[in-house]
This record gives structure tokens, C-alpha cells and sequence, in this order.
């Protein structure tokens, strides 16, 4: 009897829940347009079960209903509430702006693995908020303001070719995002930490340890059910030892270089005047990590100083965030230009006027890469049209407060769908099409371009990762011309692949390259 009462109340205390959390909405929220029953229902449980990739979802599930409202509810089942999500770029806009009323989750809140939160942790530049991610904003801040020097990104975009010709003597077509992900390795390796990768060289030979370990660790905090289920990492034949075991080597890796540069590094102050005007006798690398540590010198008031913990956790960010979006927006380029020939010899006529066309590889320098006007448009194009990361990180209300018309109460999540906003039909001509022309006049697309964000916590590597690829993808054209390989999987779109973060990696992206020299 007692048996039958429990699975009575079970069932009972079930039905209640799923009335109150799904059929009893607060007036607020009922003047906000909800997404149809049929695509929440698809929406959770291909996401969350099915694993499938972030942007898929939202083109099948989400982006028509976005485009006739701009403003969308709908309830997320591992969360228990009801979402809202913001294509509009009006309202994208004061989302992003209003850090007052909208502000990034607290970093307690974060539904992360146990894998995520060993390698990275939640005191970082892109979880913490409010006073503590401004701290963490002004160590970083100083570190990027500086230029980048061509040669970083040149010498070893010419390693890759190098290597590009070996592998096309058996085949001309390659899988362009694997030697995009070797390459921003690489790049990022060396930017952050003056530590080489290997990744360009381990395409011919083997993976170094080290890149097996970044491998491994990525693949294994992109997996979706550990955050859902984490009691998976208890249950045998789920238990994931080898990935712990690569994030410990990767972490030690990392701290050594940290504990070394820090030992070897001494700082003195050679102008009162200045915030970051220190002195050194180091000659080491002039990365990333050199910065960061030069901007922590630099900060009178210690309890602005970043811990050993968090300066470690914000360079593995950099390191992560840097490496894969950048690789995703060089390989997205090179397949809108493949699929775009008369973009493509755009492309190539502006970079050999500008540096010529000496059959041999050369690295413009910082003068010929402002004059790239074109290449930066394509760039941007890019990004709006297959932006690397979909959307960006939850946003709650800090208060009762509107967005435009809407009312928005105080713990409402709201979510800022960049690439729905960059197809929104109001905002974007033709959305679909690739024309890099639409950036000639920056006027006309500044209020409604979101690739990197917008607002206070725009992303601090965007200068970094804009000059990556001028610098590679003018280099590329000079070198190659390519098309997309026959029969054409992504001919209607860049098909994608489930990945770190919900970022849009490009799945099986094959081109063919004919070397112009």
C-alpha cells in the first residue's frame, strides 16, 4: 500500500511541477512570444541528449521563430526555467551595454564538468563578474593593448604551407580545419606562453604530448552529458582517468612556465608617470604571459593582483578561446572564398598590389596590413555570416527593469543569439549571401555587428585575432588559389560538428588547393 501511495505522490508531485514551470507564466514573461511547443520539445532534447551542434539547433529550431519576433521564450528542461533570447540588435545591443541590469550568471551558478572546472576552474577572466572580472579585466587589458608583430603569425602560416605542399603531392585536397587547428596552436602557443606546440609539425609526424594532452582535455570538457549527468564520472565504464590524468600534465606544464617566468622576471619602475612603464633586463619571449605579468607589477593596490590560480586559469582561457575560434574563422574564410571565386581573386588582387607577386612567401608588414581593406572585409563577413561561437554566455536580470517594450524581472536568464542576429532579416539584406561589401562603410553595420560581442566585456582578443588573420589569410591567397572539393556537402551551408563550448567547427571540410608558386 505504501508502495502504491509513493508512486501516487510521484506522480502527482511530477504533474504539479511540469503546470508550474511550464503552463503557469508570470504576466511578465507572457507578453514575451514563446517558441512552438514542437521546437522547445526538439530543442532539449537534441541538445541535451542527442548531442547535436549548438548552431544546427538554432537554425532548425529557433532561427525562423526568431526572425518574426526578435524576442523568444522558451523552457530549458536541465535548467527548470523558462529562457528568453534576444536576436533583435536593438535589444542585443542593451544587453550588452546595460551591464547594471544584465549581468553574466554567477560563476557558482555555472552547470560545468568536472573535467572543465580541474582544467580552467571558475576564477577566470570569462566567468567572474562585476569587481572581481574587472580585475581581472585590467591586468588583461594592458597585456593586449600592445601590437602584435607580423612575423608571429607569418613564419608560421609559411611552416604550414611547407607543409601543406608535402601532404598535397599525394592529394590536392585537404581537410582545411585540421591544419587551421595546428596552426592558431601554434600561434596561440607562442603568443601566450613563448611555447611552441608543435601543432604544424605533428601533421606530418606525430602529435607531441603535449598537443595529445590540449587534445585530449578539450575533447573531453566538450562533452555535454558530464554537465548534464556529472554523476557519470562516478559510475564505472564512464569514468574518464586518462582525461584527468592529460588536464594534471597539461595544468603542471603550464604552472611550471608560470613558477619559471615569474622566477626570472624582475621588474623595476623607470617613470612615476606612467601605470605600466616598468624596466627589465628579461631575454625571453615578449608574449602574452610576459605582459600579464608586467601589468601585475603595475598594480600598487595588491588585493587588484591576480593569484598565481587566476593568472594561470585566465591564460589556459586565452590559450582555448584564442586557439579555437580563430582556427573555426580561418577555416569558415577559406570556404566562403572557395565557394566565392570572384570574392576569392578580389581578394588575391588587393594583397599583390599591395605586396606584389614575387613567387615567393612574404609577410606584410604592419604598414601593408592596414591597407588591406578588403581582406578585412572579408574577414568580418565571415564572421557575421558563420560566427564561431552562436551565441554568448547567459545574462541575468539584476533587477525588474524593460528591454525595449518587454518587461524583464528581476533572475530572468536572457540569451544573446549572435548568429540569429546576424541573419535577422531586418538588420541584413539577403543575410544568407556572402558579401564582404556590406563592411565598406563601418557607419552601416557598427550597431548590429556582434561577432565579438559588444559593450564592457567585448572580447578582449579581438585586435589579436583580427590581425591573426589578415596577416594568414592575405599570405594564403598570394600562395594558393582553392576551391571547395566535388561533391560539396556544404553547399548550401558550412555544415558543423558538436564542439568546445557550443562553438560552430566546421565538420569534413575538404578543399582543394592549386599552389601558385
Amino acid at each position: 500500500m505504501f508502495i502504491i501511495y509513493g508512486v501516487y505522490f510521484c506522480l502527482f508531485y511530477s504533474l504539479y511541477y511540469i503546470i508550474k514551470k511550464f503552463f503557469i507564466i508570470s504576466p511578465e514573461l507572457r507578453q514575451i512570444p514563446s517558441l512552438p511547443l514542437i521546437q522547445t520539445i526538439q530543442f532539449n532534447l537534441k541538445f541535451y541528449l542527442a548531442r547535436e551542434p549548438l548552431l544546427d539547433l538554432i537554425r532548425h529550431c529557433l532561427i525562423e521563430s526568431l526572425n518574426k519576433h526578435g524576442i523568444l521564450k522558451y523552457f530549458d528542461i536541465s535548467m527548470g526555467k523558462w529562457i528568453i533570447i534576444v536576436s533583435k540588435a536593438e535589444l542585443m545591443k542593451e544587453i550588452f551595454q546595460r551591464t547594471d541590469a544584465f549581468q553574466k550568471s554567477e560563476p557558482k551558478e555555472k552547470k560545468i564538468s568536472k573535467a572543465e572546472l580541474k582544467f580552467v576552474g571558475l576564477n577566470n577572466i570569462l566567468y567572474e563578474i562585476k569587481e572581481a572580472h574587472l580585475r581581472h579585466r585590467r591586468v588583461s587589458n594592458l597585456a593586449f593593448s600592445r601590437g602584435w608583430p607580423p612575423e608571429l603569425f607569418g613564419n608560421l602560416a609559411i611552416e604550414l604551407f611547407e607543409v601543406m605542399d608535402k601532404v598535397s603531392e599525394k592529394s590536392p585536397t585537404l581537410e582545411i580545419h585540421q591544419f587551421t587547428k595546428s596552426f592558431t596552436l601554434d600561434v596561440l602557443g607562442l603568443a601566450a606562453f613563448g611555447y611552441n606546440f608543435g601543432g604544424i609539425k605533428g601533421i606530418l609526424t606525430t602529435k607531441s604530448e603535449l598537443e595529445k594532452a590540449y587534445d585530449t582535455a578539450i575533447d573531453g570538457i566538450s562533452d555535454m552529458k558530464y554537465v548534464i549527468f556529472p554523476i557519470l564520472e562516478k559510475i564505472p565504464g564512464f569514468r574518464r582517468p586518462e582525461l584527468f590524468n592529460r588536464i594534471d600534465y597539461l595544468n603542471g606544464v603550464m604552472l611550471d612556465i608560470l613558477k619559471e617566468r615569474k622566477q626570472n622576471l624582475k621588474f623595476k619602475k623607470v617613470n612615476n608617470d606612467s601605470d605600466n612603464n616598468y624596466d627589465d633586463d628579461y631575454d625571453g619571449p615578449r608574449d602574452l604571459l610576459y605582459y600579464m605579468l608586467k601589468a601585475e607589477e603595475a598594480q600598487d593596490n595588491l588585493k587588484s593582483r591576480l593569484t598565481t590560480e587566476e593568472l594561470l586559469n585566465d591564460m589556459k582561457i586565452f590559450l582555448i578561446g584564442g586557439h579555437e575560434q580563430s582556427s573555426i574563422s580561418l577555416a569558415a574564410a577559406i570556404y566562403f572564398l572557395g565557394m566565392n571565386q570572384e570574392c576569392q581573386e578580389k581578394a588575391r588582387e588587393e594583397v599583390i598590389r599591395i605586396i606584389g607577386d614575387e613567387k615567393k612567401n612574404i609577410i606584410p608588414n604592419s604598414e601593408q596590413i592596414k591597407e588591406l581593406k578588403y581582406i578585412t572585409m572579408v574577414i568580418k563577413e565571415t564572421l557575421r555570416i558563420h560566427p564561431s561561437a552562436p551565441i554568448t554566455p547567459f545574462r541575468r536580470a539584476q533587477k525588474d527593469t524593460r528591454l525595449g517594450e518587454y518587461a524583464i524581472k528581476e533572475g530572468a536568464i536572457l540569451i544573446p543569439e549572435i548568429y540569429a542576429s546576424h541573419h535577422f532579416e531586418e538588420s541584413w539584406e539577403e543575410s544568407y549571401k556572402f558579401k564582404p561589401e556590406r563592411f565598406a562603410n563601418e557607419k552601416d553595420t557598427a550597431n548590429k555587428y556582434f561577432s565579438f560581442g559588444s559593450g564592457s566585456r567585448i572580447c578582449i582578443g579581438m585586435n589579436f585575432s583580427l590581425a591573426n588573420q589578415r596577416v594568414f589569410l592575405a599570405m594564403l591567397v598570394r600562395k594558393y588559389s582553392w576551391k571547395v572539393t566535388e561533391p560539396n556537402t556544404h553547399k548550401d551551408k558550412l555544415q558543423v560538428k558538436p564542439a568546445l563550448y557550443g562553438l560552430a567547427a566546421p565538420k569534413n571540410l575538404e578543399i582543394d588547393f592549386e599552389r601558385r608558386y
